[in-house]
């Protein structure tokens, strides 16, 4: 089965099953769904823990021997299996669907992974098994109204409540970085003594923990939204992120955009993110769309020092540009 993370908590007050696949990128709220198993695994008897991770290699025969082995204590245990990055070659997925096959109900089998491929790994023997005799959660990232409700949650669990200007500012210095964000949270339930967090209460007590990619950029001005998109420009920079690849992700979107408008053939993209794009490429004027092109060759030269003037500049301009606004003076030369 196929179990949402915001349903674990309800998913748990029953009994569980033989093995659970908690596969994402968000380490935060990975951990919390571990830490959540492990708890409810514990008031059902399971005692032991056993952790193999793909970081010292795992031993496949190992774990096999371990499932098979009695418990030290004659009880029921744990058997970890940390993947990561990597996924199990061929003795390691025949070793997780014999240990499925049938599953034992002393055993319970956790395993942890990155985000699931959808071609790749959702064919894989290993997590057909997993599927059939277990659950797997998916763990995607807390982005826009999400983000607002996950923070307003957590503040309540603390028994705080916030103001939509503090809550504002308070994803302004968080997002895309969840473990900060909850780091945060918990300052605020220290610091706040009447249960009222104001936007004066986040200034003084969150740093600035933002923490973007050049595809959330790319995902902002593909949404026409200027404020957000230049608000992680600045936050790209901030971190050391070169401009030309940032200048990448910005000229990626452009030719998809010229191949939309011109009937051509786009770059290979994900279905949600060339969707995106087809309905920018709507409301974008054919005009615009080639300014933008302009600009992108006078930010290529002034990078390449061929050109004059602040390539953040000219960043910044193609942002305004792919987002349907009017540039500052300075660039519209």
């Amino acid at each position: 089965m196929r179990l949402r993370a915001e349903h674990l908590a309800k998913h748990l007050q029953g009994d569980l099953l033989p093995v659970y696949l908690v596969a994402g990128d968000e380490p935060l709220q990975q951990d919390e769904a571990l830490d959540a198993l492990r708890a409810a695994a514990r008031d059902q008897g399971f005692d032991e823990r056993h952790r193999f991770s793909a970081d010292t290699g795992i031993d496949w025969n190992a774990l096999r021997n371990e499932a098979q082995s009695l418990s030290l204590f004659g009880g029921r245990r744990i058997l970890e299996v940390v993947l990561g990055e990597k996924r199990p070659d061929k003795a390691g997925s025949q070793t997780l669907r014999d240990l499925l096959d049938p599953p034992s109900p002393d055993t319970l089998l956790l395993i942890r992974c990155s985000k699931l491929d959808r071609r790749k790994d959702w064919n894989s023997a290993w997590v057909k098994a997993v599927e059939g005799s277990g659950a797997v959660l998916e763990i995607w990232p807390v982005e826009g109204k999400q983000l607002q409700h996950w923070l307003r949650d957590r503040l309540a669990g603390r028994g705080l409540a916030i103001d939509d200007d503090a809550l504002e500012l308070l994803i302004q210095r968080s997002e895309g970085n969840l473990l900060a964000a909850a780091q945060e949270v918990d300052k605020l339930a220290l610091l706040t003594e009447d249960g009222r967090v104001n936007a004066d209460t986040v200034q003084q007590a969150v740093g600035d923990s933002s923490r973007y990619t050049p595809f959330d950029l790319t995902d902002a001005t593909g949404r026409g939204d200027a404020e957000r998109a230049l608000r992680i420009l600045r936050t790209l920079r901030a971190e050391g992120v070169e401009a030309p690849v940032v200048l990448w992700a910005l000229g990626r979107d452009i030719r998809a955009l010229d191949a939309l408008v011109t009937g051509g053939q786009p770059p290979r993209l994900p279905p949600q993110r060339l969707r995106a794009l087809e309905t920018r490429a709507r409301q974008l004027p054919p005009r615009q769309l080639h300014r933008a092109q302009a600009l992108a060759i006078r930010a290529d030269q002034a990078i390449k020092g061929m050109g004059p003037g602040d390539p953040w500049q000219y960043l910044a301009g193609l942002i305004l540009r792919l987002c349907g606004r009017p540039l500052p003076a300075i660039l519209e030369k």
